[in-house]
């Protein structure tokens, strides 16, 4: 069964350009779509949960549509962690795959977030209620180990990233990636339907101004790579992790570190301006 968050949808599919929908397809039948495409995914693979994620205007990747938790929880963990595989397609806009996140020491601060084994068995610690009773187990609580994403790619560039999720540790084939990435491109012509489809001359409005804020994020990270020589994904978390902190969005923040010159000028301003 796929969930579908039809409010995160929306706020997605505000990160859209406005293009041509496909013949004969609505909002309604593109969601329906899209639902049916990651249980299809999951179930191909197989894995315990397929999800698709889009970055909204504060700049975190929120899950639109899933099948299984553990796709949810991936997206909890990188938005605590501000880093991971779904950050990395999302960002850098190419493919990743991790064998086990919890251990993958390209997102260190990633495997702690995560933390225990692929699933979570919380007991009362006591050995036994006052009737002798045994307390029952809680619910088990799916944890993400083995990740694959492949960004979904609107207008040129990376709105969000399809993942595939497992519950322990394993390889990813070729072959497995290859499936992941075509359902990317299926994912993302459906997202182009559903923006036209739901759009509205206001909402069109929004689009725009919607992937005008993506292109200034994407120079404010250059801005900061070449700044602080770091990488893409190392640019963008420092970028998110100021916005955060000053309960700014992303956007927002990434026109002052043009128009400033660097993420301090940006703290520095901000300690001024009267609260």
């Amino acid at each position: 069964m796929t969930d579908v968050d039809p409010q995160a949808l929306r706020a997605g599919l505000a990160q859209l350009s406005k293009e041509p929908p496909a013949r004969g397809t609505d909002g309604g039948s593109a969601a329906a779509a899209l639902g049916e495409l990651l249980t299809s995914l999951a179930a191909s693979l197989p894995v315990a949960s397929a999800g698709l994620m889009l970055r909204d205007l504060e700049g975190r990747l929120a899950c639109v549509a899933w099948t299984g938790r553990a796709s949810r929880t991936l997206e909890e963990a990188e938005d605590t962690a501000v880093s991971g595989p779904a950050t990395d397609a999302a960002v850098l806009g190419r493919p990743r795959a991790s064998t086990d996140v919890v251990v993958d020491p390209r997102w260190p601060s990633l495997g702690p977030v995560v933390g225990g084994d692929a699933t979570e068995d919380v007991r009362d610690p006591r050995a036994a209620d006052p009737d002798g009773s045994t307390p029952p187990a809680a619910p088990e609580v799916e944890r993400p180990r083995a990740v694959a994403t492949v960004p979904v790619v609107v207008a040129g560039g990376p709105v969000g990233c399809l993942v595939a999720v497992r519950g322990q540790a394993q390889e990813w084939s070729a072959a497995e990636v290859d499936v992941i990435e075509a359902s990317a491109r299926l994912a993302a012509g459906l997202l182009r339907t559903a923006a036209e489809a739901e759009s509205t001359s206001r909402l069109a409005e929004q689009l725009q101004h919607a992937l005008d804020h993506r292109v200034v994020v994407e120079r404010a990270v250059g801005y900061l790579m070449a700044q602080r020589q770091v990488d893409a994904t190392d640019a963008f978390g420092e970028l998110r992790r100021t916005a955060r902190s000053a309960r700014r969005r992303v956007a927002d923040v990434a026109e002052q570190v043009l128009a400033l010159g660097g993420l301090e000028a940006v703290v520095e301003a901000g300690r001024a301006t009267p609260a």
